[in-house]
């Protein structure tokens, strides 16, 4: 008996990996994210250790429960002065314009840069030989640590649906006329002509500044290494892209092989029970309870005077239901306007997918970020979409299409709109209909999260760099990828100037060479050092 025993412990040792994620303190949210990926590969077997520099302060939720954590504390502020007043900042805008996203992309590279000059701290992980290490899309720091701590292997994370730089690296096709660009983007993925513009107009912006960004990371490490290749180039070759989002519940668009779908993962099947503070304000309101969360970067309290008096408003005129409002440590001001409203608790801390799965919870309204629209759907909760920043805004055009919940433009709040969309919602039967049946797909489908990320993961760490799924449309660039040459070639040779459509023809193919040849032209400007 002894020696089967051992067999079997010996077995599970050696399918068994080394695996690094890479998880900056960048907010909550991807803590969250890249924490339950972490905790899924040791519930398989893998050691899994999670590496966490502190961009903002951390507390002591560190995202995952069951990994080894090893953080880099102290080694730089810049992130977290740069990110001071951001959230009442949002309420001033419709969107982040290119010239705050690049400035933001400069911090992160200022960020990265402070971390290398900190590269001691590094070696213990370097000692560790790791088969595999996971980073996500919004920082290559991450990236371009890992090939500086000599793994090969890199599983690329995109902590959204698919972003403009995840497709534009991997070689993922980009039809724009219906796959709509992902940051500070307000369009779903039937667009008008004004509309298809200007979503080209957006992913190009992204592309650039992308660009720029990354060329700054790269000259960081070549401060160490004058080899050291581009992290773009670093970010292409990723064996596998595991992506944030569900098939299901998101705008469908093209994918290649290396794309892996996870959405959902580390959802809990079975809420836990309340306690009694939650569990009496649940049981309040005729007919059922309202939460609003606006997630812990733009906080309730963050947004201007005039929209929070016209919310709170509408609330209290909104007598049969209950509210719940979560509000930032400290928020007296809130707790001032709303003395005297009999249908509303505040609170500081809920506990989100416990309260989710409650049958009196009637409506969420929150901001649109990816982890509590997977965690809201799998609920068959219908939502209120208030989009606030990144890829908050389609995201609620994604909830609009599948008829789970509406959108309602943060600019817009006030007594009339915030009481017309809540009400709309709540009293219109195809919403929670609709939500179900999202719950039920996305719940039923053929392969479960944790098994796509489970199963590749050990693919990857068995067969090692996976070059076979690679796109070659990753190595090419702009024009080529879109034949834009032989596009125009053919548009002069054959086209009849003089014929009905052939002059039409020709220049249509002359603007879109024009247009690649600007837009590789700026990318190449603003990547120079």
């Amino acid at each position: 008996m002894r020696l089967p025993c051992l067999l079997f412990i010996f077995l599970v040792a050696v399918d068994a990996g080394k695996v690094l994620v890479y998880s900056p303190s960048i907010s909550r949210s991807h803590l969250i994210s890249n924490g339950r990926i972490a905790d899924a590969l040791v519930d398989a077997g893998h050691d899994v250790v999670m590496f966490i520099p502190e961009y903002e302060l951390l507390t002591d939720s560190v995202g995952t429960k069951k990994a080894t954590v090893i953080t880099l504390k102290g080694f730089s502020r810049k992130y977290e002065e740069e990110m001071k007043g951001f959230g009442v900042a949002m309420f001033s805008t419709t969107r982040l314009g290119f010239w705050e996203r690049t400035m933001y992309e400069k911090s992160m590279t200022a960020m990265c840069d402070d971390l290398m000059a900190n590269n001691g701290a590094l070696k213990p992980l370097r000692d560790m030989k790791f088969d595999v290490a996971f980073s996500e899309q919004i920082d290559l720091c991450g990236v371009g640590v890992i090939r500086y701590l000599g793994i090969q292997n890199h599983l690329w994370v995109s902590t959204t649906p698919i972003m403009d730089a995840v497709s534009y690296n991997l070689g993922i096709p980009y039809p724009s006329s219906y796959v709509p660009s992902i940051e500070e983007n307000d369009n779903g993925d039937k667009m008008n002509f004004w509309q298809r513009a200007f979503n080209l107009y957006m992913h190009i912006g992204s592309i650039i500044i992308h660009r720029y960004g990354t060329d700054g990371t790269t000259e960081v490490f070549r401060k160490y290494d004058p080899d050291f290749p581009n992290v773009r180039d670093i970010a292409a070759n990723s064996s596998l892209c595991f992506v944030n989002s569900d098939e299901v519940l998101d705008l469908p668009r093209p994918t290649i092989t290396k794309t892996i779908y996870v959405g959902g993962l580390g959802v809990p099947k079975i809420a836990n029970p309340l306690d009694e503070k939650f569990s009496n304000i649940m049981s309040k309101g005729d007919k059922g309870v309202v939460v609003i969360s606006l997630g812990s970067i733009v906080p309730f309290g963050d947004l201007p005077l005039p929209t929070k008096q016209g919310m709170l408003r509408a609330i209290g005129d909104m007598a049969d239901y209950h509210f719940l409002i979560k509000i930032s440590r400290g928020d007296e001001n809130t707790r001032n306007l709303t003395r005297g409203l009999e249908n509303l608790d505040l609170v500081e801390w809920l506990p989100q997918v416990d309260l989710l799965a409650h049958p009196r919870l009637k409506l969420f309204v929150m901001h649109g970020g990816i982890n509590g629209l997977m965690e809201t759907a799998l609920q068959a909760v219908p939502t209120v979409v208030v989009p606030i920043f990144a890829d908050q805004f389609r995201n609620g055009r994604m909830v609009e299409k599948r008829g789970i919940g509406k959108v309602l433009k943060k600019l817009d709040i006030g007594y009339e709109s915030f009481k017309s969309a809540a009400e709309t919602v709540l009293n219109t039967p195809s919403y929670k209909k609709n939500a179900i049946r999202i719950a039920e797909m996305m719940r039923n489908k053929p392969f479960t999260p944790e098994e796509r990320l489970v199963k590749w993961t050990k693919f990857a760490i068995n067969h090692g760099v996976l070059e076979e799924l690679h796109v070659e449309g990753s190595r090419l660039n702009t024009i080529i990828s879109e034949s834009s040459d032989c596009n125009t070639r053919n548009g002069l040779v054959r086209n009849d100037p003089g014929g009905p459509t052939g002059g039409l023809e020709e220049m249509v193919a002359m603007v879109r060479l024009v247009r690649l040849l600007c837009f590789a032209l700026l990318g190449t400007i603003l990547s120079e050092p």
